[in-house]
This record gives C-alpha cells, structure tokens and sequence, in this order.
C-alpha cells in the first residue's frame, strides 16, 4: 500500500506539470489540475500548485492551509463527500512545499502516509518527502526560472485552466468584479463549458461552469470553485493565509531520512 501511495503522488506531478505546460489560456503561473481515476464513478480530483513552464515566483512567500472538497449527489439522492487538507508554502527564493496526508487514491486504499511535495528552483530539485517512513525521493528539475511577480503579471492575463480538449467545443470566459479574501485582492472570474449533444454520447447538452479568485500579487489561486454534472461539485479555497518568510528548513530534506535518486522521469 506504501507503494501505491508513493506511485499516485509521483503520477501527480506528471500528470499536473504535463496540464500546465499544455494549457494555451489558463494563467501563466498556476495552473490547478486534477487526476481523474477512470476506473470510479468518484471525481478523485487532488489538486496542486504547478508552474507554467518551469517558472516560480520569487519575493512572494506565504503560506496557508489549503482545503479540497468534492461533492457527488447519486440518482437515489444520496451524497459521497471527500475533504483533503494540505499544508502550503513558499518561500522568497521561488521555493514551494506541499504536505498533506493521502489515505486513498481515486477507488484504491491505501496506507495513511503523509507527504511532503518540494519543488526547489535554486538547487534545480524536487524531493517527495515520505513522513512515514523517512524516505525521501529525490528528482532532478530541468528549466527551472526564477522570475519576480510583478514580471510575470506585466506578460501573463489570469484565467483558468481548460479542463479537458474533447470538451473544448464552446467555452466562454468572463470577467467578474475583483474579490477581496482574507485582505488580498483577488481577480475573479468565470467560465462556462458547453459540451454538445451527441459530443460524448449525451442526447442533451452538458454545461460545466468553473469560478476562480486569483490573486496576482501572490500568483496564487485562492478559490476554485467547479460544477460538472458527470462528476459533482469540486470546491477548493486557501485558509489562514500569511505572508511572513517561512522557516528555510521546511525545504530541506530532514537528516534522518534515506534519500533515494529517482533519476528516470516518472511516467
């Protein structure tokens, strides 16, 4: 079970780096994707912070508390609800952490491990942290770019991400008078998806609406918010957000623990 646990949180990031890369309208910094398990009914989406391109964003550190929930109603009316807490950080050199416990992935369970997702630009790095068992793997960063906030914002307009390219038929995005949470001003937009009759084999149309708060001072997502009539409601949101320099030694692997030189790309 450790293993499967390990293997679903490097397919993670290859599946979200490979999303970001491959999105044309979504933000250029962020981009929150999700992994879908094609073998439930349940969305299984577990999302993560991912750069654009190999970029990270120096002199904004933060850190917050970032909560996922999805929601599925079932034709008898009954409702499968699943939360997932994850600890997020960055720190001003561009450096990003992740932790947060995984006891399932999409229909399998497995081993409650925590997890600890590092992505160091400087060190040209990325370390997965297994708390469980003190291993930490450890894979080389190719392309990493340091880049300051207000040189992104001049070159990027924030958006969301597009789901998915067979649903890309109609897409219409709008602009929605800026937010404000928890003290930080935040860009709101929306987009609706329109996938058409006999698109996927559904006699009716299906509409998919997608609401994103994003913060362009932070480059940070603070709110998601997506509705897809196949799988449910997905909502996530950044908590307690604060912006002091975190400790160095949260991007550090810990001494204790057996590092193993993942060389090969994850697949």
């Amino acid at each position: 079970m450790k293993t499967i646990a390990l293997c679903a949180s490097i397919l993670i990031i290859a599946v979200t780096v490979g999303s970001a890369q491959n999105s044309v309208n979504g933000p250029q910094v962020l981009v929150l994707s999700g992994l879908k398990s094609d073998t439930s009914s349940s969305p299984g989406f577990i999302y993560r912070e991912v750069m654009r391109g190999g970029e990270f964003v120096k002199s904004a550190p933060y850190s917050a508390t970032a909560l996922t929930e999805t929601t599925q109603v079932l034709l008898d009316g009954n409702r499968i609800v699943h939360k997932s807490v994850a600890a997020l950080t960055r720190d001003s050199e561009g450096r990003t952490r992740r932790e947060e416990t995984v006891s399932n992935f999409g229909p399998l369970p497995t081993t409650k491990s925590t997890l600890v997702f590092i992505t160091d630009p400087v060190a040209r790095a990325e370390y997965i942290l297994d708390l469980n068992h003190h291993i930490a793997h450890v894979q080389k960063l190719q392309g990493a770019k340091i880049i300051a906030p207000e040189q992104k914002h001049s070159e990027s307009n924030p958006g969301v991400p597009s789901i998915s390219a067979e649903t890309m038929a109609d897409v219409n995005q709008q602009a929605l008078p800026n937010e404000n949470i928890d003290g930080i001003r935040c860009e709101h937009m929306i987009e609706t998806q329109t996938i058409p009759a006999g698109s996927i084999g559904n006699d009716r149309q299906i509409i998919i609406t997608s609401e994103t708060c994003a913060s362009p001072d932070l480059h940070l997502l603070l709110l998601r918010k997506r509705s897809d009539p196949r799988f449910g409601n997905t909502a996530y949101r950044l908590m307690d957000i604060r912006r002091a320099e975190p400790d160095a030694s949260l991007f550090q692997i810990p001494g204790d623990f057996k590092v193993s030189d993942d060389s090969a790309p994850p697949r």
